[in-house]
């Protein structure tokens, strides 16, 4: 009786055995269709881009990730000119925006760039696009005015273009961008002009003017030290930017303290509350030319202090000889007669060839 029941039970275990057969073999074909299906089928056309080539002729607008690494072409001449006529007016949008240091003497927009040029002390070159970014400012060169009479001072270049990347990132994170410029190249001028000024005087010591002359470093205002700095010997540690005390008319032997020469003449060099150099001497002194009080000032592109102790000791020395005279004019006993002594001098004014004759009546 059973017999039936069991051939029914082998025939559904048999058909069940064949379905599960045709499942995995249809999951294979599944499987294996898919991964047909991606090399079979049919490509996504670029359909705006084959209008623009069919329509211009040209093909500009790649896709960024093409762009940023693929071969940048060369703009036309006929391309260029419209590029930097918007260039220069971003620029020029640019520079409004931002406020621009009072000391900037020099602002020329030209050819998509900007000079920014400081009497003395640098210019720059930059223009929009740092990093990609047109709202950003990128150095394009950088140029340093301070110098001496052998010219200006050179920055060599690894130093430039670390100079010029640090100034970069910093103007990038910078709400007003040309202060940070201004206040970083600035400083490092200074620190220029006083280290030139203090090369000089050393080899002016080590030369003709000897023990004519003395010089001491001075910070804020006050000598840093009593004691005489020996040539060569100058230590400026601690001191951001020391300034420079120069004594002249020493009448004093070698062996005597600096304490004696308190009486002396001198002129002092340093940069003001400012960053600005000043140049202030220890009297009142008379200025020849327009017989003034004279004012004395450095010039940063070509740096002699020489020259400027020269006209400082000049400007003395006249001051000096009008005391003597108003001290003449007040004895009663003095007369001017035809065989009095005739003092003349020669005055250098600035900006004409020749020379100014003056005369003094002793």
């Amino acid at each position: 009786m059973q017999i039936p029941l069991i051939q029914y039970c082998q025939q559904l275990q048999s058909t069940l055995s064949s379905h599960d057969a045709c499942f995995i073999q249809a999951a294979d074909s599944l499987f294996f269709m898919h991964e047909g299906l991606q090399q079979a089928r049919a490509p996504i056309y670029d359909v705006p881009s084959a209008i623009e080539v069919l329509l211009t002729g040209s093909y500009e607008r790649l896709p960024k990730c093409i762009e940023d690494v693929g071969i940048h072409g060369t703009l036309t001449e006929d391309q260029q000119k419209p590029a930097l006529r918007k260039l220069d007016t971003l620029v020029r949008s640019k520079l409004l925006e931002v406020s621009l240091p009072k000391e900037i003497s020099e602002v020329k927009v030209f050819d998509g760039t900007a000079l920014l040029r400081v009497e003395g002390e640098f210019k720059v070159l930059v223009t929009l696009g740092y990093r990609g970014h047109l709202s950003m400012w990128r150095i394009l060169h950088m140029e340093l005015l301070v110098g001496e009479r052998s010219g200006p001072v050179k920055l060599e270049e690894m130093r430039r273009h670390a100079l010029g990347d640090d100034l970069e990132r910093r103007m990038a994170a910078a709400e007003n961008p040309f202060m940070i410029l201004y206040s970083v190249l600035h400083e490092l001028c200074i620190a220029l002009v006083m280290d030139t000024v203090l090369r000089q005087v050393q080899a002016l010591r080590q030369g003709r003017w000897k023990d004519a002359i003395r010089f001491e470093l001075i910070s804020d205002g006050s000598s840093s030290s009593t004691q005489q700095i020996q040539d060569g010997e100058a230590d400026s540690s601690g001191l951001r930017t020391p300034g420079l005390k120069i004594v002249y008319w020493l009448d004093l032997d070698k062996n005597s303290t600096v304490s004696d020469s308190g009486m002396c003449p001198f002129i002092k060099i340093e940069p003001g509350p400012d960053l600005q150099i000043k140049c202030v001497h220890s009297t009142f002194v008379i200025d020849p030319v327009n017989g003034r009080e004279a004012e004395f000032s450095l010039d940063q592109s070509c740096i002699d202090v020489e020259k400027l102790l020269l006209r400082a000791i000049f400007c003395n020395r006249y001051t000096r000889l009008l005391e003597i005279q108003k001290e003449l004019v007040k004895n009663v006993q003095i007369f001017r007669v035809a065989g009095d002594v005739v003092l003349q001098f020669l005055v250098d004014e600035p900006d004409v060839d020749h020379k100014k004759v003056g005369s003094l009546v002793l």
